[in-house]
């Protein structure tokens, strides 16, 4: 690149204006990607009540948008290594917001799955051109993901406090109206925004210290562990509003949700400047075992301890994905950056709206409660997965800056 206005380092700070504006765009779609995919679990509730419809059916009518937010990764990806990254993460930051206020017009039934599907598919646009984009204009790639992830976390953690807040004054119609609006109007802040971005294969640093055949081993064992989580992510937030609406009495259930994953925006700060350090495998290791106790903990607890609890899961487990993102990009070459993030984000998305029906199996056979002892189970495999993700690389340090 040049040394344009783009490209000169801004005034007191490490970025260039480049890459400032890649993370403003991408930290734009990456908030709007999370909040809309994670309103629908506190509007079912108020959905369910406004229309005296169980829970467990209405849960149901999420699974379209899921699987569609997941299943488009891996088509966006090889979209992606063939076009500009930008571009497609502004077609998902200016489309997402409309396809919110479509499903605010649309009936409870199949219909409302169909429409909360065109929203999981303008949701899938990000991950892959995103996680692509920031891969290539950001030299300090794990800082970047973390950042990153944090505005990601804080769209997770908007979504049940502010649906919960607009539903309760104009019911969950209102809540998809009026944060769709808002969704829009903050698109057009960041989508036009001047971006430059090297062509796919064209980047000059050295990604790999693993031969071809050894990387590919690598990336699919960790699309293994990145499948489970996937399962374990979903089923977490799909089932937290209503086990906090049901044990937690001192703060409505959207406040105590956004609480967790507000504080949870620490692991994603942490582990991103973590990532520029140490070695990727045992971050990622250490991360899951340290959650994996909490998780377990979940079901038998209530009120504070259950907050508690929940917080240090959904710390450690959000935790990963700098790390994670940056394991992505150190086993993938760069033609193919945007196809391996289709792949990665295709297993996690779409694989892991499977965890929809688990948690509705659940409910309607036991209890809400024993939902998180499945997703410990879960993560425990995950755990499982990484440490010998290890064992096969022992004695070869994956880092994100290799030397």
């Amino acid at each position: 690149m040049g040394q344009d206005s783009t490209t000169r380092k801004s005034r007191g700070m490490n970025l260039s204006v480049n890459e400032r504006h890649t993370l403003q765009l991408t930290g734009v779609a990456h908030f709007g990607c999370h909040l809309a995919m994670l309103i629908f679990p506190t509007a079912a509730i108020a959905l369910s009540r406004e229309e005296g419809i169980p829970l467990e059916m209405v849960l149901g009518w999420s699974f379209a948008g899921y699987f569609i937010f997941g299943l488009g990764a891996f088509p966006v990806g090889l979209i992606t290594d063939r076009l500009r990254a930008r571009w497609v993460v502004r077609t998902g930051v200016l489309g997402i917001g409309p396809a919110m206020i479509m499903v605010a017009l649309t009936n409870p039934g199949p219909a409302l799955a169909v429409a909360l599907g065109g929203v999981g598919a303008f949701a899938s646009l990000y991950h892959p051109a995103g996680m692509s984009l920031i891969s290539r204009t950001i030299q300090h790639r794990g800082k970047a993901l973390g950042i990153n992830g944090i505005c990601g976390n804080i769209g997770i953690a908007a979504a049940p406090v502010m649906t919960e807040w607009f539903s309760s004054m104009w019911g969950w119609r209102g809540a998809y109206m009026g944060l769709g609006i808002m969704l829009i109007l903050m698109g057009l802040m960041v989508a036009f925004r001047r971006i430059e971005e090297s062509k796919p294969g064209e980047a000059v640093r050295d990604e790999h210290h693993h031969e071809p055949f050894e990387r590919l081993k690598l990336f699919l064992i960790l699309m293994v562990a990145m499948t489970l989580a996937g399962l374990s992510y979903r089923a977490n937030t799909l089932a937290q509003p209503a086990f906090f609406a049901e044990r937690v009495d001192f703060v409505g259930y959207g406040v105590a949700t956004s609480l967790v994953y507000l504080i949870a925006t620490a692991g994603q700060y942490l582990a991103g400047h973590l990532a520029d350090r140490y070695d990727l495998r045992m971050l990622y290791l250490v991360f899951y075992g340290l959650g994996l106790p909490f998780v377990f903990a979940m079901a038998a607890l209530w009120g504070a301890p259950l907050l508690v609890c929940a917080s240090i899961f959904v710390f450690f487990s959000l935790g990963t994905q700098p790390i994670e993102n940056s394991l992505v990009a150190r086993f993938t070459p760069d033609r193919w950056r945007s196809t391996g993030y289709g792949l990665k984000f295709t297993v996690v998305f779409a694989i892991g709206a499977l965890s929809v029906w688990g948690v509705k199996g659940i409910i309607t056979h036991s209890s809400l409660a024993m939902v998180f002892p499945a997703i410990g189970g879960v993560v425990f495999l995950v755990f499982l997965t990484a440490c010998f993700l290890y064992w096969q690389t022992r004695g070869k340090p994956v880092l994100n800056h290799p030397t």
